[in-house]
């Protein structure tokens, strides 16, 4: 009996979205009995994409994301999956998020007595934050921008002054130009299903109370707001490569994506080494305007175009640690997001030392700040020297820290975070149908299409493996190519 060749599959990219794909497409090929060969291509020295930690003298830095939210499951489960459980960290219980006001951290209103007091807020301002469940829905289901959808649903006044700042410091743009279908999609859900964001958070809790009880299951163990790894993120990202058994190529760009029939493989990925790979299927996990370069002249001028002109925002973290002995009063929040009414010039400000105390010696203090975005994206690129000191000049004014560094950690993203615009989610499904129709087995997946969190991604590769095995089985002469 002759047995199959295995299909050739590449696989460009080596973030998470990319190690994801890889390792669920090696479960489900395990699972369905589908012979593959992986081979996976990182143009950099290292795996992992945005995460990235640098481990020194008892600090973990964070170059990136530094946790991931858990309301999404993707990534927990992931962990867990990875034999991680017992290395997931929680966020503390204790720390508060906070919006600069007049020069000053504000703490953002948990609760009633907060909410009356706050003064990010006028009485106006906080009057039409409490009519969110009585303001009419909008009929259309058609998207719209994450601001529009904001001042409907919780007034001008609170967009500016709290939600706008928190949300330009995660997507590092402007909340009145990107989608909210991409960006806060359940929230949009809740509103055309329940009429309100409000009363759909307590329809959500009241069904999952319903669900719990119909089960008899006990009620879960409560999971922190967000996680991380006790050794960092690249915890995920070493999991990951351990586990694989795809062969990965680092520091190996391609060069040039091509169809090539000669070989009996329909696709040929030029390498920057010289080396030319056959692949039977490929999945590009790259930014969008890396696909966009690959796919040019394969793709139609309108799917790279299309995929070329998704806008992303430079940022640049600056990591510090203090002796804590010479704070007067260490900031003890989560973070500090800026409104763009104040003068300073960062984005956010990250109490790390508050959010995730492992991260530091006992004797440290550590803040992470934010610059760049869409507001000042050249501030990103400053050199070195002067982006420090443009930190400490903030961190002085801000919370009157003046003692001298006792570590810097810096890390630029030029690009940094996609900004999907509005129409972002139907213009991917029309990218998606025009390759499926005239470049099979050629896939996409990464933050730039449908979410940029870990979760997100996380998921985005999961639900295309899911596809790519139904493919492969609804078309089985491709696994004999």
């Amino acid at each position: 009996m002759d047995t199959q060749p295995n299909m050739a599959i590449v696989i460009v990219g080596g973030g998470i979205s990319g190690l994801s794909a890889a390792y669920y497409l090696e479960k489900e090929a395990s699972q369905h009995n589908l012979p593959i060969n992986i081979t996976l291509v990182e143009e950099t020295s290292r795996l992992g994409g945005k995460i990235a930690t640098e481990r020194q003298d008892g600090f973990i830095f964070e170059g990136g994301p530094e946790s991931f939210v858990t309301r999404k499951p993707e990534a927990w489960e992931l962990c867990q999956e990875l034999g991680l459980a017992d290395r997931l960290v929680g966020t503390t219980s204790s720390g508060k998020n906070y919006v600069l006001h007049n020069g000053r951290p504000a703490i953002v209103p948990s609760g009633p007595g907060s909410f009356f007091s706050t003064p990010l807020l006028s009485a106006g301002g906080k009057l039409r934050l409490l009519k969110e469940p009585f303001v009419k829905p909008r009929t259309a289901a058609s998207d719209e921008s994450l601001g529009s959808f904001l001042r409907r649903r919780l007034g001008d006044e609170m967009v500016e002054n709290v939600v706008k700042p928190a949300i330009g410091s995660v997507y590092l743009g402007n909340v009145d130009e990107m989608s909210v279908q991409v960006s806060f999609g359940r929230f949009a859900e809740m509103e055309q299903k329940h009429g309100s964001v409000v009363k759909g958070m307590f329809a959500l809790m009241k069904e999952k109370s319903a669900e719990r009880k119909a089960s008899g299951e006990p009620r879960p163990a409560k999971k922190p707001g967000f996680a991380t790894l006790q050794n960092g993120l690249m915890e995920l990202v070493e999991a990951l490569a351990d586990q694989i058994e795809a062969k990965i190529l680092l520091d190996t760009a391609v060069t040039h994506l091509y169809h090539d029939e000669t070989n009996g493989h329909p696709y040929a990925l030029k390498l920057s080494n010289g080396r030319t790979l056959l692949a039977d299927l490929v999945l590009l996990a790259t930014p969008t305007f890396v696909m966009a370069d690959l796919l040019e002249g394969l793709a139609e001028t309108a799917v790279t175009d299309q995929l070329r002109d998704i806008p992303y925002n430079p940022v640049t973290t600056v990591s510090i640690a203090f002796n804590r002995a010479e704070i007067d009063d260490p900031f003890d929040g989560f973070g500090v997001v800026v409104p763009e009414s104040e003068t300073s010039q960062l984005l956010a400000i990250e109490g790390m030392s508050a959010k995730f105390p492992h991260r530091a010696p006992d004797n440290q203090f550590v803040l992470r700040a934010f610059v760049g975005g869409q507001t000042v994206p050249d501030l990103a690129e400053l050199p070195e020297e002067a982006l420090i000191s443009l930190v400490r000049r903030e961190l002085a004014s801000i919370f009157n820290i003046t003692a001298e560094p006792t570590q810097i950690h810096v890390q630029r993203w030029l690009p940094a975070n996609p900004q999907p615009p509005v129409g972002h989610l139907a213009m991917v499904a029309h990218v998606e149908r025009t390759l499926a129709s005239n470049l099979p087995q050629l896939y996409l997946t990464g933050a730039g299409l449908r979410g940029q969190g870990i979760p997100d991604c996380i998921r985005q590769s999961r639900n295309l493996v899911t596809q790519i095995v139904t493919d492969l089985q609804t078309r089985p002469e491709t696994l004999s190519a």
